[in-house]
């Protein structure tokens, strides 16, 4: 009798797996929306990637993409636009996702810098948006960077 109350808990703990491969594919897609905005210059990100009442640090970020960009501009520079590259993807709730990321640019003669990113991620009906995005990183000690 143990081993038929155990299956149905066991298959709700599968279907909630697949449902959160599903999930961190689509959080996935909304990130790599957000880099497709950050490559072309002055544009700007669609604001469906966004909660209605989104708390973001969008701006900041895109200052210091502006400073990273300059410094690839020398020559001899060898380095990529920055990309945001995601670390890793919790699951706080079913609605509910921190995404830790790096906006990060590569480089020959740097290996990369990185600029710490947190995402608080919210599933609005089938759709995941951003409600927070919070650039981790003091600006006097980006100021440093070479």
């Amino acid at each position: 009798m143990k081993a038929l109350l155990c299956i149905p808990l066991l298959l709700a703990a599968h279907a909630w797996a697949a449902d959160a491969d599903a999930d961190r594919a689509a959080i996935e897609r909304v990130v790599g929306a957000l880099n497709s905005a950050q490559s072309r210059p002055g544009a700007r990100p669609d604001s469906s990637l966004f909660t209605a009442d989104a708390d973001n640090q969008l701006d900041r970020l895109e200052n210091l993409n502006r400073r990273l960009s300059q410094a690839s501009k020398e020559p001899w520079s060898e380095t990529t636009t920055p990309k945001m590259v995601i670390q890793s993807i919790r699951f706080i709730t079913p609605e509910v996702a921190l995404v830790d990321a790096a906006n990060t640019q590569y480089g020959a003669v740097i290996p990369a810098r990185r600029i710490p990113v947190l995402l608080v991620m919210k599933k609005e009906g089938a759709e995941w948006r951003i409600a927070s995005l919070r650039v981790m990183v003091d600006l006097a000690a980006f100021m440093s960077l070479p």
